[in-house]
């Protein structure tokens, strides 16, 4: 099974809170895909939104995670040392939430394509980027 597409945390949460949000290719794309990859700093962003307020969820954190990551259509991508080290010394310019530095030097390591409605990756020349919206 091989993923070529890296959903990013916005994405990911449109996925399974607000499909409806979602270009209808990128709709095709998840459905047509057997597996999706989340970089694993995705994870800590919707869990800390969630437990802040800025995410209300109709599940518990615990049981959001289970659903959204469908063992045999989910990948987890840790960060690596060549992640750590590719997401500080992205080309310049790219801004600097090291959150956003870790997804795109995930896709670019593994060769992804990320899927994000975030219009600074999507300009960003350096990585392959499909706007999820």
């Amino acid at each position: 099974m091989t993923s070529l597409y890296l959903l990013d945390t916005c994405a990911w949460l449109d996925v399974f809170i607000a499909p409806q949000k979602l270009r209808p290719e990128v709709r095709a794309i998840i459905n047509q895909q057997s597996l999706f990859s989340i970089a694993d700093i995705t994870l800590l962003e919707v869990a800390r939104k969630a437990q802040v307020g800025d995410l209300i969820l109709d599940a518990t954190i615990e049981r959001w995670f289970e659903i959204a990551l469908p063992p045999r259509r989910s990948r987890i991508l840790p960060i690596t040392t060549p992640i750590a080290i590719e997401s500080s010394r992205l080309p310049e310019p790219f801004h600097k939430d090291p959150a956003d530095r870790l997804i795109v030097a995930t896709a670019r390591i593994h060769g992804l394509t990320i899927i994000t409605s975030d219009l600074k990756i999507l300009d960003y020349p350096h990585v392959r980027s499909l706007a999820s919206r």
